[in-house]
């Protein structure tokens, strides 16, 4: 009922309506008149006589139609002309009324799309329109606006949080590397066995940083390219918490890894990838004392591993931007908690990849985050 040819169609069809029934009106009315004008030129001997003969005679048509053709005019008269003219006035007065309305009410949302569409481009993705006067096509119109303006709002605010996280994370190196390279120039510093490696690892950190953003970017493009294998995710994650063991001490942070699942098929570097970064990530924000949690289940359509810390756990609003490359909570960049803000981001990636994905949930007893990576099962491949 709400679609844009339905709503057409009872519009020409109530036109069609409007304009039979001011012309039946129309045309009442002139007999009425004819009518009156048959009375004041017919004698009284000619009203007795059809009186009676309606009254007696019902069947006597010829002959009142004699009477009416002798006493009326059947020239079409000045009056005759002015109901004609009458009744196209109103007819067309009322039809454009109608469609006046409908106009309105049809262009109303649309006029506010273009508007708002040209906001957009002149660079303010903000902009939402209220469907409030909107249905069918008109409102599907409207709510497609609202998610396409949703999502450049969105992809705005990821640019300007990825330029200023680049810009954070690479200045802390190259900054250090300047001001070490201009000491070992000026002599100031000189150059031993110690500053080779401390100047390498720097170096390495931003090699890291732009290896992450460009397997990111290839992600956007297409789909990373996998080298699956049968793997077994419980014995993978315990592989990584081994080799974590040393980073979580440091912190005072246990790793436990428990569970099982049947094995699946995989790229065993690119969940590796994941894991560590799932991990890390835990483990940096486990409050020293605690207790990471690794546990792999099997599920009816896939494996899941949930990765749950002790910590403070994220607010509700920064759900939707823990997967935003170089995001980084309040809580976090308050405390000065190392890392760059790509690991979630690439295990985000590399979950997708595989035909899977990451969901991040506060642990309901309040203890905590849990992140749960879910991979689906699927045939090894062929070698």
């Amino acid at each position: 009922m709400n679609r844009l040819s339905t709503r057409m169609l009872l519009l020409a069809a109530f036109m069609t309506v409007l304009t039979l029934a001011i012309g039946i009106g129309a045309s009442f009315l002139l007999t009425y008149f004819d009518f009156y004008d048959l009375s004041a030129e017919m004698p009284r001997s000619g009203w007795l006589e059809l009186g009676a003969m309606l009254r007696d005679d019902p069947a006597a048509q010829a002959r009142f139609r004699q009477l009416f053709v002798r006493y009326s005019r059947t020239e079409i008269g000045a009056r005759d002309w002015y109901f004609i003219a009458l009744t196209a006035a109103i007819s067309t007065l009322a039809g454009g009324a109608v469609a006046f309305v409908f106009a309105r009410r049809l262009s109303r949302p649309i006029t506010a799309v273009a508007d708002a569409a040209a906001k957009v481009a002149a660079g303010r993705p903000d902009v939402r329109i209220t469907p409030a006067a909107a249905a069918g096509e008109v409102a599907d119109l409207v709510d497609s606006f609202n998610a396409m303006a949703a999502s450049l709002d969105a992809y705005a605010r990821e640019r300007t949080i990825l330029t200023a996280g680049i810009a954070h994370e690479m200045r802390t190196p190259l900054t250090v590397l300047r001001g070490r390279l201009h000491g070992v120039i000026d002599g100031v510093i000189a150059v031993d066995a110690d500053e080779a490696p401390r100047l390498l690892r720097h170096v390495d950190k931003l090699s890291r940083i732009v290896e992450e953003l460009r397997t990111l970017a290839h992600a956007e493009v297409q789909p990373l390219a996998l080298e699956r294998r049968t793997v077994d995710l419980a014995e993978a994650a315990r592989l990584v918490a081994s080799d974590l063991e040393a980073m979580a001490a440091g912190g005072d942070v246990r790793i436990r890894v428990t569970g099982a699942a049947p094995p699946v098929a995989v790229d065993p570097l690119r969940i590796n990838q994941a894991l560590t970064n799932l991990i890390v990530n835990a483990v940096r924000h486990a409050p020293a004392g605690t207790t990471v949690y690794v546990t792999i289940g099997d599920m009816r359509d896939g494996v899941a591993i949930a990765v749950a810390d002790e910590g403070p756990g994220f607010a509700a609003d920064d759900a939707a931007q823990l997967f935003v490359p170089f995001w980084r909570a309040d809580t976090a960049v308050n405390a000065r908690k190392p890392g760059s803000g790509l690991g979630l981001s690439l295990a985000q990636k590399i979950a997708q990849a595989h035909g899977g994905s990451i969901a991040a949930e506060n642990r309901s007893d309040g203890a905590g985050a849990r992140f749960t990576l879910r991979l689906p099962h699927l045939a090894p491949p062929v070698i």
